[in-house]
């Protein structure tokens, strides 16, 4: 447990009562903290590590046979950088996200006449039947989810679902 100590600027001491006492070491000197802060500082901490250390634990310096330096404790010496380019993450294999728009985003942002038609019809319906067209359809919500910020079941839902997706199809199809 020492060794920890020795990296990490924080940590929870047994006073003699059982009680513990909560340490935060803030340029060289020792802060004592309540148990929240102790706790949220802990896991800022840990998540920084994350960032800097298991991140990257695959961007590590290396010598030129290619094997990975280490320090003198023995822990790898990871490349210091926050972001590293795409160009860099391309050569090194990773896969990235297009940035073009997907097919269904290239319809929805067309003013075709046919997206012309369905925003028309949407309008067209009552509040609650556009609130529910919103949140399954452009955000991506399922039922149950919808039914719950609702507070109706899934089964009206799914109802209510079928009766305005009915009532839209003969909108667009009779020109309602």
């Amino acid at each position: 447990m020492q060794s920890w100590h020795k990296y990490n600027n924080y940590r929870k001491k047994k006073k003699d009562d059982g009680s513990f006492v909560f340490i935060i070491t803030a340029d060289g000197e020792d802060v004592e903290v309540s148990a929240k802060v102790y706790k949220d500082y802990a896991a800022f901490s840990r998540k920084m590590k994350y960032m800097e250390l298991d991140l990257k634990s695959d961007r590590a310096l290396r010598d030129t046979s290619g094997k990975r330096i280490k320090d003198e404790r023995g822990t790898v010496l990871v490349i210091a950088e926050r972001e590293v380019s795409l160009e860099v993450l391309i050569d090194e294999g990773w896969d990235c996200p297009s940035s073009s728009p997907t097919p269904e985003e290239e319809v929805l942002a067309a003013n075709k006449p046919e997206i012309m038609e369905l925003r028309r019809c949407v309008a067209l319906l009552t509040d609650a039947e556009q609130a529910l067209i919103q949140a399954l359809f452009y955000e991506g919500k399922k039922i149950r989810e919808y039914a719950e910020i609702i507070g109706e079941s899934k089964s009206k839902v799914d109802r209510l679902r079928t009766k305005t997706l009915g009532k839209l199809r003969n909108m667009i199809l009779f020109g309602g």
